[in-house]
């Protein structure tokens, strides 16, 4: 991993802490609702898995898809 993706990637798991730091405070950084928190949380992980998809799945631990290939071999 390069260090601009390390740093773009830090950046956003920062962004992803700060949703959850301020839910329920009534401040203009709460998203007001759980259901709203994850929401955002999962377009951030989901721009994770554009920068760096091998991060997203190995250290988010967010499973890969089973290939049709995979699929074959455990038959």
């Amino acid at each position: 991993m390069t260090e601009d993706t390390k740093k773009k990637i830090d950046i956003i798991l920062e962004e992803t802490v700060r949703i959850y730091a301020n839910l329920g405070t009534k401040t203009p950084l709460d998203l007001g609702t759980k259901q709203a928190a994850k929401e955002r949380e999962r377009e951030l992980i989901d721009l994770i898995k554009d920068i760096d998809e091998d991060f997203y799945h190995d250290n988010l631990m967010i499973p890969r898809a089973k290939t049709q290939e995979d699929s074959q071999q455990e038959s």
